[in-house]
């Protein structure tokens, strides 16, 4: 199971959301594995914390609507029933702790080796499985449909996704 588990650490809200699917290859043992990730529509909301520049930190913060599609990535809270749903799709997304961040969140694993796949490579590095450079490689993401409520903790968020923002809605 294993999250930090507190709403107060939930940062982004939607009326619904995507199942994202692509495919990999491990970088430990080379084995082709399925890989997950969560995708807002536009119109979902994120958590923005304002600045106080006198008190040189961040105050109150404020729902703001985003136009644009996202991914969430280093998500470090996800409800019961998300979580559920989501390895019910693979086993090997789980919550694990990672050396290379010295911290916790839901993560890909190699189904072969369980090696844990960090989300820097598949989020922020190009030709990441979900970061493509091409159209080609993007039509091969699949995507299915939440219509459910998500209310999640993320430490990372792509919004309008280059190739992807047209499979997304944006």
């Amino acid at each position: 199971m294993g999250d930090s588990g507190a709403n107060a650490e939930v940062n982004v809200r939607s009326s619904s959301y995507w199942i994202v699917r692509a495919t990999g290859e491990c970088d430990r043992c080379g084995a082709e594995m399925r890989l997950l990730a969560l995708a807002l529509p536009p119109d979902h909301q994120s958590l923005e914390p304002d600045w106080n520049i006198e008190a040189d930190e961040f105050v109150a913060c404020d729902w703001e609507t985003a136009e644009w599609s996202a991914f969430l990535f280093y998500v470090k809270y996800l409800p019961e029933a998300v979580r559920r749903r989501l390895q019910a799709v693979s086993k090997g997304y789980r919550f694990a702790f990672s050396r290379r961040t010295q911290g916790s969140y839901w993560a890909n694993h190699c189904a072969a080796c369980g090696a844990l796949i960090e989300d820097h490579d598949l989020f922020c590095e190009p030709d990441g499985a979900f970061l493509p450079t091409m159209a080609a490689r993007a039509a091969a993401v699949t995507l299915e449909h939440i219509d459910e409520a998500l209310q999640a903790g993320a430490m990372g968020y792509a919004y309008d996704p280059q190739f992807l923002g047209s499979m997304l809605g944006s």
